[in-house]
């Protein structure tokens, strides 16, 4: 495996992720819904959307959450949770988390809490059982010592789920506008999740193929 990861690694050197590049990027177009081709220079690159676009969102969110730069988006109406007490004690200390990177949480009576807002980026994904699943997650590794960076990296595997799905049809300026940010990355070849984002192959290897050359 890493062999195959220290070869497909190569086939990037002739810098296809900088942005002055991008004017000779050449979108071929869709194959079989998830994935997309892009030639430059004499490479064949294959990008797939869904990994893409979680390795965007996760280090967008992991970056807002380092900076504590966020903005929050209000939800009307708010959403009601029903917490278990051990759910309940996890978020009474440590509330000051999330209102740090954008969640507007508070006591609605008994067992229940009115989540107001969430952070922006996690808007498109701001649903009962998702904050329940979270929470749940949450409290798990507090239980067991989890460190504020890990917190900051569960929260930011949240934001994967508003991932656009493989079937899902983009347009070539949205993939274009991924592909943008993609690029901006430190290191953009893998989701957070380990699979690759993009796979790379030469015209020679496509000619080897294709028995135009031995």
């Amino acid at each position: 495996q890493n062999t195959a990861t220290a070869m497909q690694l190569a086939l990037f050197e002739k810098k296809l992720l900088e942005p002055q590049s991008r004017s000779r990027h050449k979108l071929i177009g869709q194959l079989f819904a998830p994935y997309w081709l892009v030639e430059f220079n004499d490479q064949l690159y294959i990008i797939d959307q869904h990994a893409a676009h979680e390795k965007v969102l996760y280090e967008k969110t992991m970056n807002s959450l380092k900076t504590r730069e966020y903005t929050c988006q209000q939800i009307h109406p708010p959403i009601i949770l029903t917490l278990g007490s051990r759910e309940a004690l996890m978020l009474e200390k440590n509330m000051q988390i999330f209102t740090d990177i954008g969640f507007e949480i508070e006591p609605f009576g008994g067992e229940e809490y009115a989540v107001r807002a969430v952070p922006d980026n996690l808007f498109s994904i701001a649903k009962k059982e998702l904050l329940m699943e979270m929470l749940d997650d949450l409290a798990d590794g507090l239980s067991t010592g989890m460190t504020p960076e890990l917190i900051d990296e569960k929260v930011a595997s949240m934001s994967c789920k508003a991932a656009v799905k493989g079937n899902n049809r983009l347009s070539a300026q949205e993939v274009d506008e991924l592909i943008a940010e993609l690029l901006t990355l430190d290191n953009p070849y893998h989701c957070p999740h380990g699979r690759p984002t993009i796979i790379a192959m030469t015209k020679h290897d496509l000619e080897k193929k294709f028995k135009r050359i031995v």
